[in-house]
């Protein structure tokens, strides 16, 4: 593990970990006002394809342990990566001051969620994408790697423009299963 790594390692933990946090504490505040407002199954579903994402974030950090240097770019794009987490983080429960359900909360904010989800996705996807055509990929892997992202995008998308919350809750919830699986297959 190179000092690089570890230096960038660290901030990046702490961003995600925040954003960790974050979720964490709104399954807390949905607990407590669970006699006030219904809990309903959308928002814990996005909140728990939201942990499983980030720890795949986290195990996914690894594979640059042996990171020469650290460059402002890539400083940018770690912060970037890791707070677009944590916005979306905050958008997936409501606040103790909004009095919406947390289903009817997370329909109105899904498609920023999964705009940062997107986004933060794509950001990671540039350097594999880089290597691919500076270090020439079999095409059995260039495949492979292009159909599990373009399967998850797909899982988001429809997540974010569907317009029924059985469909919604569906999609989330293989959603969560094709990234637990993928994380475990490929980590």
């Amino acid at each position: 593990m190179s000092d690089a790594f570890g230096f960038m390692f660290g901030f990046y933990g702490l961003l995600l970990g925040l954003a960790v946090a974050e979720v964490a504490s709104g399954f807390s505040r949905a607990y407590d006002e669970r006699d006030k407002l219904k809990i309903g199954i959308v928002a814990p579903l996005f909140g728990i394809l939201l942990l499983v994402d980030l720890i795949s974030f986290w195990m996914n950090a690894w594979a640059y342990r042996d990171l020469p240097d650290v460059s402002y770019l890539i400083a940018l794009a770690v912060a970037l990566v890791a707070l677009l987490y944590y916005f979306a983080a905050t958008q997936i429960f409501p606040k103790a001051t909004e009095r919406a359900t947390l289903d009817i909360h997370i329909m109105e904010h899904r498609r920023v969620v999964v705009f940062c989800v997107l986004t933060s996705n794509l950001i990671t996807q540039i350097p594999p994408a880089t290597m691919a055509f500076t270090t020439p990929w079999p095409t059995s892997q260039i495949i492979l790697w292009s159909c599990l992202n373009l399967g998850y995008y797909i899982l988001l998308s429809t997540a974010a423009l569907a317009k029924s919350k059985k469909v919604v809750s569906i999609v989330v919830a293989f959603a969560i299963l094709y990234v637990t699986c993928a994380t475990l297959i490929f980590a």
